[in-house]
Order: C-alpha cells, then sequence, then structure tokens
C-alpha cells in the first residue's frame, strides 16, 4: 500500500503498478511556492485543499524529520530542503554552508544550490539515485550495506564497517578514503547527525560505489567536546577529535602522516574560504559568528592535536669515503 500510494519518484530502488509494464506514475506539478507554504500550513495545523494535499503527498516521499520535497527540473533531479517554522537557527542556510565548503576541500559532494520560494530560502540537492533520462540507479544506505535495520539497527552502524565493506566490494580502491575524509569534515562543520541512512552507496548488481555526499549540515552545540553518530574505531572510538580520528587512519587505507596532512589542508581551505561560501548561503553576519567556533572548527576538535603530529622521520644514514656513517643535517636547525 505505501508504494502504491507514494508514487514513482520516491527514494528508493522499488517501484509498484498495477499492470506488468512499468511506467511512471504520477509526480509533483506543485510549485515550490505552493509546496512550502503548504509544509508550513502543515506544521500550524491548518488545512490543506485537496489537489495540494495530493502533491505535497508525492512530493514529500524522501523520508527524514525535517520537510523535503523531490522535484524535477532540466533533466535534472532534486531533493529540495524546505524551511520548517519551527527552526531557531538558519538550518538550511548552514547546510548551504557546509554543502558547498565540502566541495571546495574536494569532497565527492552532490551539487547543491540555494533559492528562494515562498520567503523562504530553499537548499535544492541533486540526485544521485536517477539517470539524466529519470531511469533509477539503485542506491543503498550504510545501514543496509552492513545488513542493519535502517531504523532500530543503524544505531550499530560504524564508519570502519562501512570502509570494510567498500574495500571488499566498491569499484572505486579510494573509497575508504574519501570516507575518512568525510568523517574528518564532518567534525570541521559540527556534522553530528551523521548516522547510517545518511551515507549511500549506489549497487550495480554486483559492487558498490560510494555515493556523493548529500546531507551535511552543522548542528546545534552547546559546549565543547561531542561525538559523531558513528563509531569510527574498532574499540568504539567516535569522538569529534582530529587527534583520535588519525589514530584509526589504517582502516581507511591510509597512513598517520597522510591522513594528518589531509586534515591539515581541510583546515585551511575552510579558514579561507569560510566567509566567501557564507556570504554566498545568505548567512547574516550574526549566525555567521555564532556558528564560527561553535559547531564550525569548535576548539575541542583540536585538542592533543600537536601532540599527535607526525615526528620527522630518522634521516637515513650515508657513508663517507672513509667508509664511516654519518648523518644528513637536519634542515630545521635542530
Amino acid at each position: 500500500m505505501y508504494l502504491r500510494e507514494s508514487g514513482s519518484d520516491r527514494i528508493g530502488a522499488l517501484d509498484y503498478t498495477d499492470t506488468p509494464e512499468w511506467t511512471q506514475r504520477d509526480a509533483t506539478h506543485a510549485t515550490l511556492d505552493q509546496l512550502q507554504t503548504a509544509a508550513e500550513f502543515v506544521e500550524a495545523g491548518a488545512p490543506l485543499d485537496p489537489e495540494l494535499t495530493a502533491a505535497l503527498t508525492l512530493a514529500t516521499a524522501s523520508g527524514g524529520m525535517r520537510p523535503k520535497a523531490l522535484i524535477d527540473g532540466d533533466s535534472k533531479f532534486y531533493v529540495a530542503k524546505l524551511a520548517s517554522r519551527s527552526d531557531e537557527r538558519p538550518v538550511t542556510n548552514l547546510e548551504a554552508v557546509a554543502m558547498d565548503l565540502a566541495h571546495r576541500v574536494g569532497l565527492d559532494v552532490a551539487h547543491s544550490e540555494l533559492i528562494q520560494a515562498a520567503g523562504r530560502d530553499i537548499l535544492l540537492v541533486e540526485r544521485f539515485d536517477r539517470t539524466a533520462d529519470g531511469c533509477r540507479r539503485i542506491d543503498v544506505s550504510a545501514a543496509t550495506m552492513l545488513g542493519l535495520d535502517p531504523y532500530l539497527g543503524a544505531r550499530y552502524a560504524s564508519y570502519h564497517e562501512v570502509a570494510a565493506r567498500l574495500r571488499g566490494a566498491s569499484t572505486d580502491p579510494d573509497d575508504a578514503r574519501e570516507l575518512f575524509a568525510r568523517i574528518t569534515f564532518n567534525v570541521i562543520v559540527g556534522n553530528t547527525d551523521d548516522h547510517a541512512r545518511n551515507h549511500a552507496a549506489i549497487w550495480d548488481g554486483r559492487q558498490l560505489t560510494l555515493a556523493p555526499a548529500f546531507d551535511v549540515c552543522p548542528q546545534q552545540r552547546k559546549g565543547g567536546e561531542t561525538q559523531q553518530a558513528m563509531e569510527i574505531g574498532r574499540d568504539g572510538y567516535k569522538d569529534a577529535n582530529f587527534a583520535g580520528c588519525v589514530k584509526y587512519a589504517p582502516d581507511y587505507a591510509l597512513d598517520c602522516r597522510e591522513a594528518f596532512a589531509l586534515v591539515e589542508r581541510q583546515i585551511e581551505v575552510i579558514h579561507n574560504e569560510w566567509a566567501d561560501a557564507a556570504d554566498r548561503a545568505r548567512l547574516k553576519d550574526a549566525d555567521q559568528r555564532a556558528a564560527w567556533g561553535g559547531p564550525i572548527l569548535n576548539e575541542s576538535i583540536l585538542s592533543s592535536w600537536d601532540d599527535a603530529r607526525p615526528r620527522p622521520r630518522r634521516p637515513k644514514a650515508s657513508t663517507d669515503s672513509d667508509g664511516a656513517q654519518t648523518r644528513r643535517p637536519n634542515m630545521n636547525g635542530r
């Protein structure tokens, strides 16, 4: 019954038709203005007219706690993330800036664009589960990859298990490294809502390929230390702390030096690009000040970072003309 009522445009590989021949079933024809207004009416408990109710039902079969809509346009397909009346902070704009920064640090991230409708900012995130002609690509969540119930079992998912699964079944040998880069980026921007349903892979019937990052949103934060939603280390470690993350880099096909350099580069890019990205996301000055040092680059994530810095390798011994071993000079003057 759920598949029959949800429409063909829903997230997921399954569909239902009344005949053996597949045809694309009803999709929403509501405008973004109408959908944003309808979402606000629903939250306020106000009635909707029947046509808009039907359009909203078909458009919002994408799951999640916040209001969303599925829309098509110019041979591309999007999840539209709508503003909520209950927002106490600019959630849509914060996600827009995080998605932009993810792209700037070099992550494989879904294309996103911030637009306005009904006087509100709306974030469009391009869907990776559709081809240009509208055909399905089978995407599976990290919970499904690990054989867990997507809701009840997702709490037991871990990053290191996802990495192991990708190493064994992925078409891209760098997927595990990409996953580690997403972990550290989530730490930087305070995205602690990185649970197993917010990670996905594309399944071609034989192998997996890590899907682009698609749900990266800085979370409300009070105080300093916090944890990620999924375990990072095999011992249960999940603290949002760079020094701790780097220790587990070998589980993600990186040595500690590579991991350290990756984190340093992400920090540098965000320091340099934050102001421009925040302005493009229409984040007000007061919200920028609240985000910087709050969820974004909170000082707690750098605890023990200098202590974790890889020590210079001991220079190799060389042999002089008399056969005696000498040391290469220390270029740092120490």
